[in-house]
């Protein structure tokens, strides 16, 4: 079920752009570092569907995983860089940020 990082990253490059001025962001993190992962869990569930998850960290970390495993693997990553998400159809997205605030949209959706 997994696949390369570079393979990733390879995919990745038809995320589009984040627009973060025009999103509206939430905290996934705790002031301790702990991920909220009900949080993330809900924002990952409202903008992609799919049950098998593109997660992509940098060029060198990244993976495609069950939605389950996925958000393990993103609460692992939080502060490594700029998480995207996106299931291969890239039909929704996620992003969630190195300070750990996210943001989601659908792909029909320039801004929210």
């Amino acid at each position: 079920m997994t696949m390369s990082p570079r393979n990733v990253h390879e995919l990745m490059k038809a995320f589009p752009s984040v627009d973060a001025h025009v999103r509206s962001w939430i905290n996934l993190v705790e002031r301790d570092g702990t991920v909220r992962a009900a949080e993330l869990a809900r924002l990952i569930d409202k903008h992609v569907a799919a049950p098998d998850l593109l997660v992509w960290v940098s060029r060198k970390i990244g993976t495609f995983l069950p939605r389950d495993e996925a958000a393990l693997y993103i609460a692992e990553h939080v502060g490594q860089g700029e998480i995207r998400i996106a299931d291969r159809q890239f039909s929704g997205f996620v992003v969630v940020a190195v300070n750990g605030v996210g943001t989601g949209w659908p792909a029909a959706t320039k801004s929210e």
